[in-house]
């Protein structure tokens, strides 16, 4: 992808084989798996819940046993084709055959082995012929890649010994496939004509050979040698042809229990339009359905003039990354099944803890969580949101501090896949940005000396916070020391021109602070007539007030140093000399009290007044830019099922999000209508004259181009470069 960006592809190199037909093709391992285990659900840690398959190896190794990116290409001949990518971009390629004579094969599959060592499994088509494994093995020397092929284990189908000669000539191999690229002991073999076929299962064991002793270097008379056999588990037959097949990609552990309620599966679809769900471990058929019938909307958008030929089986399927739906296509249109039922009679139904832990795993490994919320119901995603609540508050400190955003985005998910939390998902989405600028603003903050006991500036100003409740910002800025909140202490002395530059890059994340203040405060106004709107579950959380007071507090000392990074306001003519941070600071540390005491703020008619009284004094910005709930794309959870779109047109209720929040707070039009950048937190107008990028999970926008000239705005860029402060890949807009 050319700059992250989703729908932006180039040629990175290519390496040719010149008259090769490619059978299959896999990238490197880079040797980090993350197991996903139901048995530990009931673990409170994540460390013990979500532990790394030590066992794995990368497939290609440097210097420093760090791994190296490439693929590796099996043709037709049993050529191996290597192209690895160097970490200066250049592109080393390398062949060797498989095997010392010809080969003429018809299908290859290739699957990882945890030593670090590639599997791969060929056929030439006969149903008489052995099914041919190898063992590929890399090294890197120098500037050359190094290819090792040798046999390994093989296997006769067990279909030719259940048919007669005259059958077996009429039978041929169709597919040759691991379970997935990752499970190199589990091999699907299919086999039939065009009236049946027959699926194969075998098992890749170690199986322990008695050596004897003269061949033994081993004195002791027990001596064992492990040998690799394949052992047959189950036939599946049908009376049609297999078309394709779905393995799972979630890595699991090998000791799965039944009790679980989680149910580990494969899919497969054949030519009659039948689709099977097969369980991973026992190989016993789940549940059968027919394309038909789950494609409904297929043929209800076919028009009548219509005259190509209509295919009543699936062409091709893939799991999604959880396993909670199928992607397929049929008839030329590309469907998502849900695999988990929401009722609770049915064989393949997720329970709450499962739907928990499997949210827990995308949130510890960095997975998109998108297809995990297929088996969300609407009456279980606020009890969800509490366990991963409840669970996220027993971790250690540097785990919250690791994936808290992570939370924060999945909660906006589940609450915009939830009717009526479109005002929760728009609050959690503020939040994240405020916890994303709040680390930049604190995390520029250095102590003066490296000694481990001391504490930084953002540390000492939340201990004054704690302890000062008065609300007078000029006290507590008279008690700390101003030399300490310098951004870069080592240049206070020497250019004073590069420490107000790095101040000066800072105020749009700094003028961010202050409007969002401004918004929390101005809506309080709104607990005369609601009871929930967007802003209010910030309101009653003291955290964010507290965090919200000490921000205040560095923005107004950094205005000392440099007063170029002090917020704009634009106040009314006849208050013309209102002091906007320290008000602001004064209203939050009343609000914040009040959270600490568990009381509400509307019950507090002193701040209820000077709430109410603020808009008339302050301009208050547009909520676009801080509760950003445009296009909520989690919004077609929360509608009928099936659903059908069209590429390219986006369907109305994506925008209700942005409804709801402007029934509240109306604004104009044009305030309505401006592109906000998300992560500069500049405003670009309503036809932005540069290329921008969009997030593809909240729709938020930001310029391509980096546009940061300091040091600290570079990094803040570059931060969000491969995604969105909510996670979400770019794409580039149209």
């Amino acid at each position: 992808m050319q700059d992250y960006l989703l729908n932006i592809w180039s040629l990175l190199g290519q390496c040719w084989v010149t008259g090769e037909e490619v059978l299959a093709a896999c990238w490197f391992h880079n040797g980090l798996q993350v197991l996903f285990d139901p048995d530990k659900r009931d673990m409170i840690s994540y460390t013990d819940k979500f532990t790394r398959n030590s066992r794995l190896h990368p497939s290609l190794v440097q210097f420093g046993s760090s791994h190296l990116d490439g693929w590796l290409v099996i043709t037709a001949t049993g050529l191996v084709c290597v192209g690895v990518i160097m970490n200066d971009g250049e592109i080393i390629t390398a062949t060797q055959s498989l095997a010392p004579g010809h080969l003429r094969l018809c299908h290859a599959d290739i699957a990882h082995t945890g030593s670090g060592e590639i599997l791969v499994a060929t056929s030439d088509g006969l149903l008489t012929s052995a099914i041919q494994c190898y063992i590929v093995s890399l090294k890197l020397q120098q500037k050359s890649v190094i290819i090792s092929c040798k046999v390994s284990a093989s296997l006769y189908l067990k279909t030719q010994m259940e048919y007669g000669s005259n059958d077996c000539q009429n039978m041929k191999v169709t597919s040759v496939s691991f379970l997935n690229n990752d499970c190199s002991d589990l091999l699907l073999i299919c086999c039939g004509n065009s009236r049946f076929s027959n699926l194969e299962v075998w098992h890749l064991l170690e199986q322990m050979m008695p050596l004897h002793k003269i061949f033994s270097m081993n004195t002791a008379q027990d001596t064992m040698n492990k040998t690799p056999k394949w052992m047959h588990k189950a036939t599946l037959p049908h009376n049609s042809p297999l078309v394709s097949k779905a393995g799972p990609k979630l890595p699991m552990s090998r000791n799965l229990g039944e009790t679980t309620g989680f149910i580990p599966y494969f899919a497969i679809a054949y030519k009659d339009g039948t689709v099977q769900l097969i369980h991973r471990y026992t190989f016993q058929i789940i549940s059968t359905s027919n394309v038909d019938t789950l494609c409904q909307t297929g043929s209800t958008n076919k028009g009548s003039g219509d005259k190509k030929m209509q295919l009543s089986h699936v062409t091709s399927l893939i799991q999604t990354g959880s396993g909670c739906g199928i992607v397929l296509i049929h008839n030329g249109y590309l469907n998502v099944v849900r695999t988990y039922s929401s009722s609770r009679d049915s064989a393949m139904h997720l329970p709450s803890s499962s739907i928990v832990l499997l949210l827990e795993y995308t949130m510890v490994t960095g997975r998109d969580f998108w297809d995990v919320l297929l088996a969300v119901r609407q009456g279980m995603i606020m009890s969800v949101s509490q366990s991963l609540t409840d669970n996220f508050q027993k971790q250690t400190h540097n785990i919250q501090e690791y994936i808290f955003m992570r939370l924060l985005s999945l909660k906006v998910a589940l609450f915009g896949s939830y009717t009526a939390g479109i005002q929760k998902a728009g609050d959690c989405h503020a939040r994240l940005v405020l916890h994303a600028i709040s680390t930049a603003i604190r995390g520029v903050l250095r102590p003066k000396a490296a000694a481990a006991q001391d504490k930084s500036p953002a540390e000492r100003v939340s201990i004054m916070c704690s302890k000062h409740i008065d609300g007078d910002l000029n006290s507590i800025i008279s008690s700390l020391d101003i030399d300490e909140f310098h951004v870069d202490p080592r240049t206070k002395d020497k250019s004073s021109t590069t420490l107000e530059g790095s101040l000066l890059s800072m105020q749009p994340l700094t003028q961010w602070v202050a409007d969002f203040s401004l918004q929390l405060l101005s809506s309080v106004r709104l607990y005369q007539s609601y009871s929930t709107f967007a802003g209010s579950s910030l309101l009653s959380d003291h955290t964010v007030l507290g965090l919200l007071r000490e921000l205040i507090i560095i923005i107004r000392i950094w205005g000392m140093i440099s007063p170029a990074c002090i917020p704009v306001f634009t106040t009314t003519s006849y208050v013309d000399q209102l002091d906007c941070l320290s008000q602001l600071y004064k209203l939050l540390t009343r609000a914040w009290a009040l959270c600490k005491e568990g009381r509400g703020l509307e019950y507090d008619d002193t701040l209820f007044d000077e709430c109410c009284v603020l808009p008339s004094k302050v301009l208050i910005p547009s909520l676009n830019q801080s509760f950003c709930m445009d296009r909520n794309g989690f919004s077609i959870f929360t509608q009928q099922f099936p659903l059908s779109f069209t590429f390219g047109e986006e369907p109305d209720y994506l925008y209700q999000g942005r409804q709801s929040l402007y029934r509240f707070m109306p604004e104009s039009p044009l305030a309505r209508s401006q592109q906000h950048d998300i992560v500069r937190q500049i405003h670009l107008g309503v036809r932005p004259s540069e290329t921008t990028r969009q997030c593809s999970r909240c729709g938020c926008q930001s310029l391509l181009r980096n546009i940061a000239k300091s040091d600290t705005m570079k990094a803040w860029e570059q931060r969000w470069a491969k995604h969105c402060l909510c996670g979400g890949h770019w794409k580039q807009s149209k």
